[in-house]
């Protein structure tokens, strides 16, 4: 199989891990459509997920069998003064896969409780010959982020990472025919993660069938089997907005994250 190519290109890309293959990040920002409505102002009473929440998913290169990947809220945890969701994704290849593109990547996002706004982002890529860490405390107090480098970026109200986005998404009010815009920062830029909600359809894997709402999502970044391609999530359409299905089509073939087990959370105490 040859190498995938790190060179920084635009890519569709799927909500961070959900998906492991799912992270594929961007790298130059979306148009934003002039009907798209904004989303960072408006934080649900409830969260839809919870503390012990996690998600098992298998991960597939065409028909072969790459690997598995997990999403998982681990605690509420303080951070600067703040109650934050612990969350993490973890992708790894599987012994077959890893003979010849081994992957071992972890992401972790600090979910501030109150506003569902990240906190502190860190990610460690360890794919084939490519390995990156990454770094970043998001001062939404002062609308910035600082890397671990020192560098201070300036960003926009609300900002999210690519793993708190997905979580913010979840508690959207998802509708057919709707497009959210979701301030996000990613390799030093900020932009606007556009959310399009495509339609419903009965999705079946491993953990069951369940019915989803078809989202396309785009984002920026450098991740997991770099790529240019378009990406569809499948989110349930309950009170529980669990990640179904992603399923990515590239150049060389397809790329698909499907639900093996999980777990759900329990969400905490509506906010005042």
């Amino acid at each position: 199989m040859t190498r995938m190519h790190t060179a920084h290109k635009p890519r569709t890309i799927g909500f961070c891990a959900v998906l492991a293959a799912g992270l594929l990040f961007a790298d130059s920002s979306p148009a934003q459509s002039p009907d798209q409505e904004p989303a960072a102002g408006a934080v649900p009473a409830l969260t839809v997920f919870g503390p012990g929440e996690k998600f098992t998913f298998n991960i597939t290169y065409g028909p072969i069998s790459a690997g598995e990947a997990t999403l998982e809220i681990l605690d509420v945890i303080d951070f600067h003064g703040r109650r934050c969701y612990q969350i993490e994704s973890k992708a790894n290849s599987n012994r077959f896969f890893s003979s010849f593109y081994k992957v071992r990547d972890r992401i972790l996002s600090y979910i501030d409780v109150e506003t569902l706004q990240s906190r502190y982002f860190f990610k460690r890529l360890r794919e084939g010959d490519y390995k990156k860490t990454v770094e970043v405390i998001f001062d939404q107090d002062n609308e910035k982020v600082v890397y671990a480098d020192g560098e201070e970026l300036p960003t926009a109200r609300g900002v999210q990472d690519v793993l708190s986005a997905f979580y913010y998404v979840r508690n959207l009010d998802l509708e057919v025919g709707r497009e959210f815009s979701v301030p996000a920062h990613s390799s030093r830029k900020t932009y606007d993660l556009k959310v399009l909600i495509h339609g419903r359809e009965t999705v079946e894997v491993a953990a069951g069938t369940f019915n989803c709402f078809v989202v396309e999502p785009m984002i920026e970044g450098d991740g997991l089997f770099k790529h240019e391609g378009k990406l569809t999530l499948y989110i349930t359409d309950d009170k529980s907005r669990i990640p179904v299905m992603i399923k990515t089509k590239v150049p060389v073939g397809t790329i698909d994250v499907e639900l093996k087990e999980f777990r759900l959370g329990q969400p905490l105490s509506p906010r005042p």
